[in-house]
């Protein structure tokens, strides 16, 4: 079984090289924007807005290197907000329209020092253009070290490749 999963993998692996959609050298930019809302009971609890800008080069056929930033503020009713903001540098590997990746990310809240987690992630590209398409994605976060904290998200975005 082990051997038929190996050789399944290097076919997959060695087809999608010959398929290539992006290719070494290719440079990518894009990001996210979004707001949230929290109501308890009708009442307004909490407001986020996020932005998270990254970029990306392909090291090789399909397999790009991503640096990423984000910043999430989030407001209490009432209350001062607190900025989260982390960077993360990851990889990500393309077989046409779908992606996955991972990349360790470092996360500073308000005044507390800072807690790594790992963030792996899968996504589709929607072409709009030849170059532009929108990213629909799924994150998992996983807290390390001490950082036991972790979650799921949905999130869409742009990205263009050049």
């Amino acid at each position: 079984m082990r051997k038929l999963i190996i050789v399944i993998l290097t076919l997959s692996l060695t087809l999608s090289f010959a398929f290539a959609q992006f290719t070494k050298g290719t440079k990518s930019a894009g990001g996210t924007l979004g707001w949230s809302s929290s109501t308890y009971d009708g009442n307004a609890v909490s407001s986020s807005l996020t932005i998270a800008p990254s970029i990306g080069y392909f090291a090789m056929d399909n397999l790009g290197v991503n640096f990423g930033l984000s910043m999430v503020t989030v407001t209490p009713d009432g209350g001062d907000g607190v900025t989260n903001t982390a960077f993360g540098l990851g990889a990500k590997y393309y077989m046409n329209s779908i992606y996955a990746g991972g990349s360790f990310n470092s996360v500073t809240a308000g005044e507390a020092d800072a807690v790594s987690h790992l963030l792996i992630e899968a996504g589709y590209l929607y072409g709009l253009t030849d170059a532009v398409f929108l990213d629909a994605g799924f994150d998992y976060t996983m807290g390390m070290g001490d950082n036991k904290a972790g979650g799921m998200a949905l999130g869409v975005g742009v990205v263009t490749f050049f």
